[in-house]
């Protein structure tokens, strides 16, 4: 299944993003993995279904990083899904990318939990929002896909080990950094960041 996150990593960034999430999670083709790689589907599933267009790039990396903030050796015992967006961001930099796309991707990462939609930030960041909320109710959220769709995605990305996976990642946060995993659950639409 290796091939799977592989074969989607076309540009450098990609891969680069995909690297950093290999090395943080120490495995390739893990459990964080794959939970990318389906998010980014469900993106891609989301965004025909809406008839939206969105960067590619932009999707498939904040896909990958999302959650990369709640590896330890990533964190620096902050907010982890702002530790996402800034390690997004600082990757679109090294590259020169636009700010406007190292932001974009900085917000897809540090608001994919956020209560309320997120559309006004970008097509980017609202579509990964609705993909991890229907990746983690493992479909019981659909926000506006098939259960076909759905359980096709789950189909081709296997979600063996996930819930292990994150269980154990949010074990270790709520005992190294308590106050901080409340906040992932931004409360408003604040302003863009200021990267």
């Amino acid at each position: 299944m290796a091939a799977a996150a592989q074969e989607l990593a076309r540009t450098a960034l990609e891969r680069r993003c995909l690297d950093e999430v290999r090395r943080a999670s120490d495995d390739v083709d893990g459990p964080m993995e794959r939970h990318g790689t389906r998010c980014f589907l469900l993106i891609e599933r989301l965004a025909a279904r809406r008839g939206a267009d969105i960067d590619r790039e932009v999707a498939l990396c904040a896909a990958f990083v999302h959650d990369i903030g709640i590896y330890p050796s990533v964190s620096r015992g902050g907010v982890y899904t702002d530790e996402s967006g800034e390690l997004a961001a600082q990757m679109f930099a090294e590259v020169s990318a636009p700010l406007e796309r190292a932001r974009l991707c900085a917000d897809a990462c540090a608001y994919h939990h956020a209560r309320r939609p997120q559309w006004e930030r970008g097509t980017e960041v609202e579509l990964l929002r609705l993909a991890d909320q229907i990746e983690v109710s493992g479909g019981l959220r659909r926000n506006g896909l098939s259960r076909e769709e759905i359980r096709a995605t789950f189909a081709a990305v296997p979600r063996t080990g996930f819930y292990r996976e994150i269980g154990r990642l949010l074990l270790r946060a709520l005992r190294d950094r308590p106050a901080t995993l409340p906040r992932i659950f931004k409360r408003e639409s604040r302003r863009r960041s200021g990267l």
